[in-house]
């Protein structure tokens, strides 16, 4: 087993045995593929240098190289289960702070619907250094916990929602989240998507943009709407098809946020 596989077994665990029960650009409701044009004045330009194309496979590639940052990630599927073609949804939201100088993470991951997990769940974690502090969904304080439990506080972007090789360059850049950046499109056939898992023939869609910010090199936002057919969402056994939408926003880079124990440990 790979990182990235231990990594995604780790959270499907903690997300299956955790309690039964965003900032300055939200993801635009409602998801839809109209719902991908950002709203910003655009002029066409020429790409940085460097960057004719964009390949990020790991969305949050280069973010651990900063002193600090914060990002929010939402992957959301709506759909049915392939065998009754019953309804079946779910979200995976995340929030993630970066202090590079202690270094401390802290990391609030909500998980509900059936399409992720058996029973919606909420949980806190936090690593300072080595240790390790996580407030799991009934309150308790876990310290240095399990690897399941200690994984959520090691969750990286990437692991859940990846991101885009070779993309194309759009012609366009603007300041978005506070940040020169340049748009980057993306298809199916440049996405790398491991959190679902199928043949070339059950992704047969997908739209979205990639925004690239040439200074410090790390991706500000990556939005993007895919149609599936026959897919296992992370580990789940059950098949199912519909619509697979990812929101990613990274913000406050370059500074170092105040992360400290949860409250309650």
């Amino acid at each position: 087993m790979n990182q990235k596989q231990g990594v995604l077994l780790l959270v499907f665990l903690l997300l299956l045995t955790a309690c039964r029960g965003l900032g300055q650009t939200p993801p635009p409701p409602p998801f839809n593929p109209e719902s991908l044009a950002t709203a910003l004045a655009l002029t066409e330009n020429a790409p940085a240098p460097g960057l004719e194309a964009a390949s990020f496979p790991q969305v949050d590639r280069g973010l651990k190289d900063l002193p600090g940052y914060r990002y929010v990630l939402e992957l959301r599927f709506e759909g049915t289960y392939d065998r009754n073609l019953q309804p079946v949804g779910g979200t995976i939201r995340a929030e993630v702070w970066w202090d590079g100088n202690a270094p401390a993470r802290r990391v609030v991951l909500a998980v509900e619907g059936a399409a992720f997990a058996a029973e919606a769940s909420r949980v806190e974690a936090v690593r300072i250094v080595d240790d390790y502090y996580v407030l799991d969904g009934a309150g308790r304080c876990l310290v240095n916990p399990d690897e399941a439990m200690r994984a959520v506080a090691d969750l990286d972007a990437g692991a859940l929602i990846g991101g885009v090789t070779a993309a194309p360059y759009a012609g366009v850049k603007a300041i978005l989240n506070g940040e020169q950046a340049y748009r980057y499109e993306v298809s199916a056939a440049t996405a790398n998507l491991p959190a679902i898992h199928q043949g070339a023939s059950n992704l047969f869609g997908m739209v979205g943009e990639m925004w690239v910010a040439p200074q410090p090199g790390v991706v500000v936002r990556y939005y993007a709407n895919a149609d599936v057919a026959g897919v296992r969402l992370l580990d789940s056994t059950e098949a199912v098809s519909g619509q697979l939408y990812i929101r990613y926003d990274v913000f406050d880079l370059g500074i170092v946020p105040n992360i400290s124990i949860p409250y309650g440990c």
